[in-house]
């Protein structure tokens, strides 16, 4: 089964990672819609969006995967501290 314990296993399968589909991470945390729109990408409503990872949408983009990374974070950070919509 693993040395994870039960809280270790639901935090990463809760974790943001680049391999998450981009449905999955739209479900997850519906506040990264803005994100995936202020880089341009056609994610929202995308019929691919289940299959495409983050990683997927970084290289079928040409978009640099730490920094998109990096705005999905802090967009979900700033809305679990309460913040407004931005991107």
């Amino acid at each position: 089964m693993g040395s994870k314990s039960k809280s270790e296993r639901a935090e990463y399968e809760t974790a943001l990672r680049a391999d998450l589909s981009v449905d999955t991470v739209m479900q997850r945390w519906p506040e990264t819609v803005s994100v995936f729109q202020a880089f341009r990408t056609a994610c929202v409503g995308c019929l691919m969006a289940p299959f495409d990872t983050i990683e997927d949408v970084a290289r079928n983009y040409r978009l640099d995967l730490d920094e998109l990374m990096h705005a999905l974070r802090q967009r979900i950070d700033a809305a679990r501290r309460g913040g407004g919509p931005g991107p």
